[in-house]
């Protein structure tokens, strides 16, 4: 079963101009047309754009996604650079996963911490709080966001 332009918007959420976009980039060399010069995309282009998606998500440029679809378009001498392409985006992925994380402890402890003012009706609750009034995770989130080297004015300069 083939697909024209509107189905596939439909099917995948993305807009009529952004799936002639992709077209115009290369990124679909050799999509069929039929005798009216339709295109017409199979399930295995949608997937495709799924993946085109995400790859934009992840940071990839439009560029390097061309590069990946031409290396797929010629074939299995390719899956070496296919392999490393993904395993460099995995290794960023992974870091920045981890920087997120962090953020999101930091957060969680924000959230926590602003609570507990909140109840007492001051901040300087927490200046008062026995250790084993705070929850471990507080404890180890604080702990690891006081280990943060601090930067002393010329260092800002």
């Amino acid at each position: 079963m083939f697909y024209t332009v509107i189905e596939v918007s439909q099917k995948t959420g993305l807009s009529p101009h952004t799936i002639r976009y992709y077209l115009k980039e290369g990124l679909f060399p050799s999509i069929k047309r039929d005798a009216r010069g339709t295109r017409l995309f199979s399930q295995t282009d949608i997937e495709t754009f799924y993946m085109i998606e995400c790859m934009k998500r992840c940071g990839m440029t439009i560029s390097e996604i061309r590069q990946y679809m031409a290396w797929l378009a010629e074939g299995d001498q390719n899956i070496e650079k296919c392999l490393n392409l993904f395993l460099k985006k995995q290794q960023v992925l992974a870091e920045e996963l981890q920087k997120m994380k962090e953020c999101v402890d930091a957060v969680e402890y924000k959230v926590w911490y602003y609570e507990k003012a909140k109840e007492a009706g001051t901040l300087s609750v927490h200046d008062t709080m026995r250790k084993e009034d705070i929850p471990e995770k507080m404890q180890t989130i604080r702990s690891r966001m006081s280990h943060v080297k601090r930067l002393t004015a010329e260092e800002l300069s």
